[in-house]
């Protein structure tokens, strides 16, 4: 965007919306960083109240900004990196859980219930993705 009387300059426009983006980021990086704060020192509802602050902030922050703070980079960036967790994290998923299933019908190994239940998440995940992905290609 060029330099003129109606509009700022592109350095202008770039130093602005890195400011955006950092502002906003922090917000919720610090709501993140005060809710395991006041948690570790014991006041569960402060730590929830600073937590929702960040996440208000983070939201605030992309309201009130006068551009567009992501873009198809952006996107494609979260896409690539999306696809490349449900590799590792399915992958993981087909390994262990049948893996955990047949140690413990052996008695070579008892799983916790909290593995039990991690698995039973991944799963449920990759399930709602896959009626996500469905409904997004045949409606």
């Amino acid at each position: 965007m060029p330099a003129d009387a109606t509009g700022p300059s592109s350095e202008d426009w770039l130093a602005a919306r890195t400011r955006y983006r950092r502002l906003s980021t922090g917000s919720l990086l610090g709501g993140v960083a005060g809710l395991l704060t006041a948690d570790a020192a014991g006041f569960p509802l402060v730590a929830v109240g600073v937590y929702w602050l960040g996440v208000v902030g983070f939201f605030a922050v992309r309201r009130a900004a006068p551009m567009t703070l992501f873009d198809e980079r952006d996107c494609a960036l979260e896409r690539r990196a999306s696809y490349d967790a449900l590799r590792v994290v399915g992958g993981a998923l087909i390994v262990g859980a049948p893996a955990a299933a047949a140690l413990e019908q052996t008695g070579r190994l008892t799983v916790p219930p909290v593995v039990d239940g991690a698995l039973f998440g991944v799963a449920t995940t990759f399930g709602v993705f896959g009626l996500a992905y469905l409904a997004r290609r045949y409606a």
